[in-house]
């Protein structure tokens, strides 16, 4: 039910909404928010400190589905549980929303390699300049949008795959 009304959401945000769509180079973008699913924690972490060996300032915010029993507490990554998501019916989300809103970023890297309903409205909420992933739906959600995978490959290595071409893609933008 609570996932039925944030596709619903979603639907009518990317229906009426329609925002200017900017490329910065890569040496602009200082700011990046990060998103993943914590089923790909640790190669979401590597990408996150190897962004920030690059001198970006990242947030993260993950998603943590019921079945992932791992504690994240020690990170100072924004966690979402599936359980405490649905049982307020979104609000966890507004309440990371509006943080979001008062901490602008230049750039979002959606690194969930599914579709992942709540991330997907954090994403649509957020007034990046750049949004970039790896495209799941119809919806317009990104301004650069990876298509294709290697298919086959496990999905860690795709995780990191994801983003270095997210990476090379809006380096290859800025010096193009």
């Amino acid at each position: 039910m609570y996932e039925y009304i944030l596709k619903n959401k979603l639907k009518r945000i990317y229906k009426n909404k329609s925002r200017e769509k900017y490329f910065l180079n890569w040496k602009d973008i200082r700011t990046i928010l990060v998103l993943f699913d914590t089923s790909h924690f640790d190669e979401a972490t590597g990408f996150v400190n190897q962004l920030k060996k690059l001198g970006k300032q990242v947030t993260v915010c993950a998603y943590q589905k019921k079945d992932d029993k791992r504690d994240y507490s020690h990170t100072s990554y924004c966690i979402i549980s599936e359980k405490e998501a649905g049982k307020w019916f979104g609000n966890p989300l507004h309440t990371i929303i509006q943080g979001l809103e008062r901490e602008a970023v230049d750039a979002v890297i959606d690194l969930t390699l599914s579709r992942n309903i709540p991330l997907e409205y954090i994403l649509a909420h957020t007034s990046a300049f750049v949004k970039t992933g790896l495209k799941k739906t119809d919806f317009p959600q990104y301004d650069l949008a990876i298509t294709t995978l290697l298919i086959g490959e496990a999905e860690s290595y795709q995780v990191r795959e994801l983003g270095k071409q997210i990476v090379y893609y809006l380096d290859k933008i800025g010096s193009g």
